[in-house]
C-alpha cells in the first residue's frame, strides 16, 4: 500500500486519473518521495460508483503509471512513463520485460498482463505514453509525449508520427472511425479508422495553444479546450471544421460533457460550467486538474499532494470528496 503524505518521512500521494465504467469507478494513485514524482509507484483502485469507504487495491507496482482507461467490457488499461502498458484484458503478451519490475494484485483477484511498447520508428526512442483510449480491448489508442500515436488491434501495435514531434496529451473518440487527439502547438488530429489527419485551428496555422481536453455532444459536435490563448473552447468536427465557441479567461486543463451540460477544469480557477451565457464557477476552493465523465456525475482530480478526487452529482448538485 502507499505511504502517507501526512508523514514527513513518508510519501506524497496524488490521484491522477479516474474512470467510471459499468457502475464501477477505477482510479490511479501515485506515491513518491516528496519532490521526486518522476520516481512514483503506481496503484490502481476500484469501488462502486457513488460509494464511499475503502476501495479495492487491484494493482500495486513500482512502475511509474500515469494513464488509465477502462474498456466497455470493464477491463483496465494503464500505461507508464517507462513505456509499459498494463491491462486486465486477456491478451497474449510476453512476460516480464524488466528485471527490477515489481507488481502485485493485493485485492480483487485481477490478473494483469504488461508489455513494452515498440520503440518510436522515426527516432528509435522509448515512448512516454500520455493518454489512452479505445472502443474495445481489440481497439486501443495511446498518445505519447513524443507526438507518436500507437494503436493495438488485439494482435500487434502500429504507430503513426505526424512529423511535428509535439506532445499529445489527450486522445478520445466515439467510434473506431471517429477518434481525436490533441496536444501542444495546437495539435489536433482525427482518425477515420485508417488514417490520422491534421485538423485546422480556427485561429489560423500560427496558433500555439496547448489543447488539453476533448468531449462530445449529442448531435455530432466535438468540444476541444485549450490552456492558453484566452482559455478557448473549440466546437465543430473534422468534417465541418472548428470554430471558437468562447474564450473564458482560464487555463482550461480538462473538459467534459454529460447530461447535456459542459464543464471545464482550470487549475487554481477551479471547476466551471459553460452555458450560452458564458462560464460560471462551480467550485473555486480546489486546484482542479483532470475531468472525467460518469453516469450522472463528473469526477475531478486535484493537484497536487491530494490523495482524493471530487465527485459532482448532476441531479442533486452535491459534491463528494472521495479518498482511497
Amino acid at each position: 500500500m502507499p505511504g502517507t503524505g501526512d508523514d514527513p518521512g513518508g510519501f506524497a500521494e496524488d490521484i491522477v486519473a479516474v474512470h467510471e465504467s459499468g457502475g464501477t469507478v477505477h482510479f490511479l494513485l501515485i506515491a513518491y518521495p516528496p519532490g521526486a514524482s518522476g520516481n512514483a509507484a503506481g496503484y490502481v483502485f476500484r469501488r462502486p460508483a457513488g460509494r464511499d469507504g475503502p476501495a479495492e487495491n487491484i494493482l500495486a507496482t513500482n512502475d511509474t503509471l500515469r494513464e488509465l482507461w477502462c474498456s466497455p467490457a470493464g477491463r483496465v488499461w494503464t500505461a507508464s512513463s517507462t513505456g509499459l502498458v498494463w491491462t486486465s484484458a486477456p491478451v497474449s503478451w510476453p512476460g516480464a520485460v524488466a528485471p527490477d519490475l515489481e507488481f502485485d494484485a493485493p485485492e480483487g483477484g485481477v490478473t494483469w498482463h504488461h508489455t513494452a511498447l515498440p520503440v518510436q520508428e522515426h527516432n528509435g526512442a522509448r515512448p512516454n505514453p500520455t493518454a489512452i483510449w479505445g472502443t474495445s480491448d481489440d481497439d486501443v489508442h495511446l498518445a505519447t509525449f513524443g507526438g507518436v500515436l500507437y494503436h493495438f488491434d488485439g494482435r500487434r501495435w502500429t504507430q503513426f508520427h505526424s512529423g511535428a514531434g509535439r506532445p499529445i496529451g489527450v486522445i478520445r473518440g466515439r467510434a473506431a472511425d471517429d477518434v481525436y487527439a490533441a496536444g501542444y502547438g495546437s495539435t489536433l488530429l482525427h482518425f477515420d479508422g485508417g488514417t490520422w489527419t491534421p485538423v485546422a485551428d480556427p485561429d489560423g496555422p500560427g496558433t500555439n495553444d496547448v489543447l488539453t481536453g476533448i468531449a462530445f455532444g449529442g448531435t455530432g459536435e466535438v468540444y476541444v479546450c485549450g490552456k492558453s490563448r484566452g482559455g478557448r473552447v473549440l466546437c465543430g468536427s473534422a468534417a465541418r471544421g472548428f470554430s471558437v465557441l468562447g474564450r473564458y479567461g482560464v487555463p482550461a486543463t480538462g473538459i467534459a460533457r454529460t447530461g447535456g451540460r459542459l464543464f471545464l477544469t482550470a487549475g487554481r480557477s477551479g471547476v466551471l460550467e459553460v452555458t450560452s451565457e458564458g462560464a460560471g464557477t462551480l467550485r473555486d476552493d480546489l486546484v482542479a486538474w483532470s475531468l472525467a465523465e460518469g453516469e450522472g456525475r463528473i469526477y475531478v482530480t486535484e493537484t497536487s499532494g491530494e490523495a482524493a478526487y471530487s465527485e459532482f452529482g448532476l441531479a442533486d448538485g452535491r459534491w463528494h470528496r472521495r479518498f482511497y
